[in-house]
């Protein structure tokens, strides 16, 4: 029978082989990401995706997560409607009270792929989800007009 002291002792090394020192920079209290004592760097979960990318199971992986403009918590979003062209945006939202977050995959319109985290932690989060999707459509559109920070 598992235990969430057993799956730490075998995702803190997992995490450490796939982040390095940024594994530090992750906190796992239990897998349901619902626990105010996680915690969680945006650019520790940008390089865990690009990780994800390159793994083999990156098909698996990527086909778990929702389509923005499609299905999930995103299939409504107004801001996601460029995503919905051909499945062209993989993301998971998330949310608690003051945080809200967006991270996953956008396939852009010029061909390219890019990682997107976006956490925001402020007691109008809720507030922000506006400008999460328009982070999102802003990129699917025009990342190949901008040079993104290499890792």
């Amino acid at each position: 029978i598992g235990s969430s002291d057993a799956a730490r002792a075998v995702l803190g090394p997992w995490l450490r082989d796939q982040l390095g020192n940024r594994a530090d920079d992750l906190a796992i209290v239990n897998g349901s990401g619902l626990s105010r004592e996680s915690r969680a760097t945006a650019d520790a979960l940008a390089l865990l995706l690009l990780r994800a990318w390159a793994s083999s199971l990156m098909p698996e992986f990527v086909s778990s997560l929702p389509v923005g403009g499609v299905d999930g918590s995103l299939r409504r979003s107004a801001g996601m409607a460029a995503a919905a062209v051909a499945g062209r945006a993989h993301l998971k939202s998330g949310s608690l009270r003051d945080v809200t977050a967006l991270a996953g995959y956008l396939h852009a319109s010029d061909g390219r792929r890019y990682v997107l985290v976006a956490i925001v932690n402020h007691p109008n989060a809720a507030r922000a989800q506006g400008a999460l999707d328009f982070l999102a459509d802003w990129t699917l559109r025009n990342a190949a007009s901008h040079t993104p920070p290499r890792h």
